[in-house]
């Protein structure tokens, strides 16, 4: 959920190939114990590395999977076939890498499922859980292409038996096994760079449990199609204006009564800012912070089918026409007095935030406003 440590935990699955790209390579140019003691040798450091780099929550798991198969492909040379690894390595190398990516691919519900359970902080294991995705997805991915080019080449051995072209024999017995693992690590390191520069441009909000404290965060475009299930505090402004309260449409878009009236100054409270902040960014652009006048009335727990909500609703009185007109006044509200606004309730014109605010605004904030009023 935390931006960084997704960022983090995207590291480059397909990396975990290397070994097995390499022994394709060398099968080439040199005899098969020296490329295949070579191979395990690097793959013996990359685990190494491995061990140290996941203490530093950077997990590459195509290492796994990498490592079972030239533990797999080691039998070959205890089994009076390694005139076979001469001509057809990289073809077996291929075979039981999907072999293999197909057995761990059947543990793969179980894998999340666990994977989700883990508990609170919901940052702690955010790193491995992006870890763990990118690891499942590029996993079917390699399977899929390594599996294309096995029916790939079982097409052309078939229906061209008898019109063989040496340099596509060697690129499909050869060359293609190489070519695929480069690809699919060229496609991985393109795509990371989109994700990350996505995830750079997101909004975050801040996971609040039933204390109302921090317990992490979870990317906007994420929380809204999540029904309640998260919990955001969230920061209300009212202004009033001599006794009467100054409303305008809510966004088309918004997930709680789109289009309803409400108060100008609204908003999520981002992660990492506090409430000043953000009434600053939601109100400091169109008028000046020493003339907010604010002040705190409430905070409460807002929750429907679509959004749970920690609220904290403040209030702004502005005292003269002049400040009226020249910050808040716009074509798209108006002012409400309590009698058109209690003419209205119940009846879909405001928003669902307003009504159950309204009761105490009416016996605090207006039922002052209107004394102060009626003292003039």
């Amino acid at each position: 959920m935390e931006s960084r440590n997704q960022k983090q935990g995207l590291t480059s699955q397909s990396a975990g190939l290397l070994p097995l790209l390499l022994l394709m390579l060398l099968s080439g140019f040199y005899p098969q114990r020296l490329s295949f003691v070579v191979t395990v040798l690097i793959c013996a450091m990359n685990m190494t590395l491995y061990y140290h780099l996941s203490k530093h929550k950077v997990y590459l798991f195509m290492l796994l999977p990498a490592t079972a198969t030239l533990v797999l492909y080691s039998v070959f040379f205890y089994s009076g076939l390694e005139p076979v690894l001469h001509h057809y390595t990289p073809l077996i190398a291929e075979w039981l890498l999907v072999a293999v990516l197909s057995v761990l691919s059947t543990f793969r519900r179980g894998i999340v499922r666990r994977v989700r359970k883990f508990g609170h902080p919901v940052t702690k294991y955010a790193q491995f859980r992006a870890a763990v995705a990118e690891y499942f997805y590029m996993a079917q991915l390699v399977q899929n292409l390594y599996t294309l080019h096995f029916f790939v080449l079982l097409f052309y051995i078939i229906f061209f038996e008898d019109n063989r072209n040496i340099w596509i024999d060697r690129f499909l017995y050869h060359q293609a096994p190489f070519v695929v693992g480069l690809l699919v690590m060229i496609y991985e390191q393109v795509r990371l760079h989109m994700v990350k520069q996505r995830l750079q441009q997101e909004k975050w909000l801040p996971v609040l449990n039933s204390e109302g404290k921090v317990i992490g965060r979870i990317a906007y475009s994420v929380s809204i199609n999540s029904s309640a299930k998260y919990c955001h505090p969230v920061v209300r402004v009212a202004v009033v204006y001599r006794d009467m309260l100054y409303l305008t449409a809510r966004a088309a878009d918004s997930p709680v009564s789109p289009g309803a009236l409400d108060y100008p100054f609204l908003g999520y409270v981002l992660f990492k800012r506090t409430l000043e902040q953000t009434i600053k960014e939601l109100a400091g652009r169109i008028m000046p912070w020493n003339l907010l006048n604010l002040r705190f009335l409430i905070r409460y727990l807002f929750q429907d089918e679509k959004v749970s909500s920690l609220v904290s609703l403040y209030v702004t009185t502005l005292n003269t026409e002049e400040e009226f007109v020249k910050y808040i006044k716009s074509s798209s509200g108006k002012l409400w007095t309590r009698k058109q606004i209690e003419e209205n309730l119940g009846k879909g014109v405001f928003s669902n935030y307003f009504e159950k605010e309204y009761p105490y605004l009416q016996n605090t904030v207006l039922l002052a406003e209107e004394r102060k009023g009626n003292a003039l």
